[in-house]
């Protein structure tokens, strides 16, 4: 009799567990969305870095130094430090906008 009603116990405790998980399931897929339920990430340059560098070089022909995020006159973009052929550094804004390259 006690094993019976153990087994009653547990057929009934699982039972209830699926119900709810279904239950919560179709709840879920049925509610309205609310806002800021899909909140989009901030729009992003569509440029990258590696571009930034690519477009560095191709318009002074030197070696990439280093790129980090920057803004000019409230826009991001990339500032690139260049090393050009003849020693000198130089530090050019990539504007990923209109991909071009402001000394």
């Amino acid at each position: 009799m006690f094993n019976r009603l153990q087994r009653v116990w547990r057929v009934t405790a699982v039972a209830l567990a699926t119900l709810l998980a279904v239950a919560g399931a179709q709840a879920q897929s049925w509610r309205q969305p609310q806002e800021g339920d899909y909140a989009r990430p901030p729009p992003r340059p569509f440029a990258d870095p590696d571009r930034a560098a690519r477009a560095a070089r191709e318009a002074t022909g030197g070696r990439v130094l280093g790129v980090q995020g920057a803004e000019q006159d409230g826009q991001p973009g990339y500032r690139v430090r260049i090393l050009e052929q003849n020693g000198r550094v130089r530090s050019l804004h990539f504007d990923p906008a209109s991909g071009k390259m402001q000394d």
